[in-house]
Order: C-alpha cells, then sequence, then structure tokens
C-alpha cells in the first residue's frame, strides 16, 4: 500500500524483496543525485538520503523513517539528511571523519581545502539541497543490525574517500554498494583522501562476499551472473587511465600537470571553454594520483617543473 503511494506521487521504485527497494534518484540517480534504498520492516530504514529533498518529502509524507544510514559524506549522499530528522528520524554516520559529515564547512575543506573553500559552498549545498545536520551515532567495520526480517552488517571500503562503507545482507547475499557504483564513468578519487590502492582493495573485499544482487548509488540492480564481471571491469579501469596518462606523455619530453589536465583524460571535459575550477581540481587530483603511481613504479620522472616518461 505504501510503495503504491509513492509511486502515484510520480516516485520510481524498484523492489528488490519484500522489504528492500530502491528508490531512484533524481537525474536517473547521477551526481548531484543517487539511488536510495528503503527497508519497509519492523524498523524503516533509508540508506542515503540524496536522491532529491522532492522525492524525501514525498516519502516522509507517506512513511515514518526510524533510522538513516549515510555511506559516506559526499553532499550527493547526505543533503536529505536535515530533513528527515525533522520528521523523527535517527541519523547514523560512519565513525571515520563523523566530525566533519554533518557539516557544509568542514566538508569544504576536506574536498577542496581553503584555496577553493568558497566556489565549493557556493555550488555544492545549494546544488544538492545540503543543510548542516546532527549525528544521531556511528558505525564501524563488522557493525550488524537488523530491521525485523533483514539483517545488515558494515564493510568498511574506503578510497572513493576515507569513510565509505557498503552494506552487506548475508541471508539475502545482497551487496548495498553504494559509490562502488560501477558506472560506466568508473571509480571516482577526486578528493585529496581518495585513495586508488584503497579503492582498489575495497573493491577485492566485496568481490569475495558471494552476492546475487548488488545495488549501486548511480547504476541500475545488477543481479549474478554478471556482478564478478561488472566488479572486475570496474576495478580494471585504474590500470586502463595509467596506461592513457602514459600515452599522453609520449606527447612531449615533458608535460606540466596543467597540460595533462587541460587535455582531460578521465573527464572528457572542454576545461579550455568551460571555466569550472571545481571540475578541474577534480581532474587534476585523479591525474596526480596516477602520476604518483607511475613514480612508484619507475615508469614516470618529475624534472623541471613538467613530468616526462623515464627513460
Amino acid at each position: 500500500m505504501i510503495l503504491k503511494k509513492l509511486i502515484n506521487q510520480g516516485i520510481r521504485i524498484t523492489s528488490v524483496s519484500d522489504h528492500l527497494h530502491v528508490i531512484h534518484g533524481n537525474n536517473r540517480g547521477r551526481s548531484p543525485f543517487c539511488n536510495a534504498f528503503l527497508v519497509l520492516d519492523t524498523v524503516n530504514v533509508l540508506f542515503d538520503a540524496g536522491c532529491g529533498l522532492d522525492i524525501i518529502k514525498k516519502l516522509c509524507s507517506e512513511v515514518r523513517i526510524d533510522r538513516v544510514f549515510v555511506s559516506h559524506s559526499h553532499l550527493d549522499h547526505t543533503a536529505g539528511c536535515w530533513l528527515l530528522q525533522d520528521s523523527g528520524a535517527e541519523i547514523m554516520v560512519p565513525e571515520e571523519n563523523c566530525d566533519s559529515i554533518a557539516s557544509a564547512d568542514l566538508l569544504a575543506l576536506r574536498a577542496v581545502g581553503e584555496e577553493l573553500f568558497t566556489s565549493w559552498m557556493d555550488t555544492y549545498p545549494s546544488m544538492t539541497g545540503f543543510r548542516d545536520f546532527t549525528i544521531t551515532d556511528t558505525f564501524s567495520h563488522g557493525y550488524e543490525f537488523s530491521t525485523g526480517h533483514l539483517g545488515f552488517t558494515a564493510l568498511y571500503t574506503p578510497g572513493h574517500l576515507n569513510d565509505h562503507y557498503c552494506f552487506w545482507m548475508p541471508d539475502e547475499r545482497i551487496i548495498l554498494g553504494f559509490d562502488i557504483d560501477l558506472s560506466p564513468f568508473g571509480p571516482w578519487y577526486g578528493n585529496p583522501e581518495s585513495d586508488i590502492d584503497s579503492f582498489r582493495n575495497s573493491i577485492t573485499r566485496v568481490m569475495d562476499m558471494p552476492a546475487e544482487i548488488y545495488l549501486s548509488s548511480h547504476a541500475r540492480p545488477i543481479r549474478n551472473p554478471y556482478i564478478q564481471k561488472r566488479l572486475q571491469a570496474y576495478a580494471a579501469f585504474f590500470d586502463e587511465r595509467d596506461r592513457q596518462i602514459l600515452d599522453l606523455m609520449t606527447r612531449s619530453p615533458a608535460m606540466a600537470m596543467e597540460d595533462l589536465v587541460r587535455l582531460s583524460p578521465f573527464y572528457d571535459a572542454d576545461h579550455a571553454s568551460v571555466s569550472d575550477e571545481l571540475l578541474w581540481f577534480g581532474e587534476e587530483q585523479m591525474i596526480r594520483k596516477h602520476l604518483d603511481r607511475l613514480m612508484e613504479r619507475g615508469l614516470v620522472v618529475h624534472e623541471g617543473g613538467g613530468y616526462g616518461i623515464k627513460r
């Protein structure tokens, strides 16, 4: 009955089981929004709150949400926490970085530092509808809870961000994968704290789970026999991007960072005509992480302010 009312209000829903449902976010669940996962059970739970404030308002008009679990601190996953809190929900966040996850000011400093603080603050809170909220409690790796019929275990899966988590449902063999999202873009690690090696290890941890259904924050649900193949293809982006950087560096004996970013190997953006300093920053962060990897492997050197292939 509740689902029918939500659908009648224009909310797109995919039911995974009798108690677990995907709430498809605005913009087809793509940034600056995400899909949310709704559990209707003895305890009603929403995983992530970035599907869109309009959707959350409709949801709260039809069902009492007892608890919200936040997978990580990006605003496209936390934007509606304040609205759900106003409706009486408890807000559970990762233990890691819990001091900053509910504050736009502190999130901006984590994401871009002082230099781009104002630009970030002028852009993302208004874009997503984020407002500061109050944390009820935190969870960490191995945290277990039940909603009545369903059981969940928190899996610490850093890399995308230091505070990124997935949730495992052992009885149903379902993974809530969040921003290990298996999207066509591939992994995103454009914040200073993002880490490629941690990201790869997290993907491996998820691959070790005997999942039959995989739920993504930014893509459609995936079922076996495709889960392992999609995870392997997703992990392969890291090595492919290494190769992209090396290919670009064959054009010149030494390339400045700004030259590499301007070529936009990952975003395929026209940085020359679209002056977006936040977009530039994210791509530069990702390129820099690959250059660090390539230098550690002895494939690239940094000399005279430029990067080049080691001869």
